[in-house]
């Protein structure tokens, strides 16, 4: 047979267990508040990788989008240059078949004619037509005569004495040679002097 409990007890055990002291309140709260912080941390984490991995995904469609517009542009630039240089020569050659069809005049004449003198006169005519038809394109001849000799505008062919240019100058042209737009084309061929003899020199000494 169980002893029963005095009904004033039972009520003071029954109200210590449903009231908590201040200290313990305090821990239960700190306890949910830090199992709330890492929670909260991780979804501004998500919010944060989420915003990153959108602004990575219209950096990179922005990116596709300029690498197309630039090869397009490469194409069309390409193009547009070959366009130019096709209807550049075009435009030559047609002013030079003027050219070509005043030499076969020139030749047809001398056929059929004995007169030398009219003959050159007339292919004098055609080469300095052709000439300035060149420099409007921008060719120019490189001067070299009386000239120090340049390596970079001239190709020395060989060296002679002579008792008119001192050494290093430029004595005679064996081919001439052009600009074109103030960039070399061509180098000119030339001889370049050594200046005068021993023996003149010599002979100059003594007189």
């Amino acid at each position: 047979m169980s002893k029963e409990k005095h009904p004033e007890e039972n009520k003071k055990k029954a109200e210590g267990q449903e009231s908590e002291s201040p200290s313990e309140l305090i821990k239960e709260t700190k306890k949910d508040e830090e199992t709330s912080e890492p929670e909260t941390e991780i979804e501004l984490l998500k919010e944060r990788l989420a915003k990153s991995e959108e602004q990575a995904k219209e950096l990179e469609d922005r990116l596709l989008r300029l690498a197309a517009e630039f090869d397009n542009y490469r194409k069309r630039t390409a193009r547009e240059f070959a366009y130019l240089i096709k209807n550049a020569n075009e435009r030559l050659i047609l002013e030079l078949l003027e050219t070509l069809d005043n030499f076969q005049r020139a030749l047809d004449s001398a056929k059929t004619s004995s007169d030398y003198e009219n003959f050159h006169k007339g292919v004098a005519l055609i080469y300095t037509h052709m000439k300035d038809l060149l420099s409007k394109e921008g060719l120019k001849e490189i001067e070299v005569i009386g000239k120090p000799f340049d390596p970079n505008f001239h190709e020395a062919v060989t060296q002679a004495e002579s008792d008119k240019y001192d050494d290093g100058i430029v004595m005679e042209e064996i081919s001439k040679g052009y600009l074109l737009n103030d960039r070399l084309l061509r180098a000119s061929k030339v001889v370049v002097s050594k200046g005068r003899s021993k023996e003149e020199e010599k002979e100059s000494d003594e007189t």
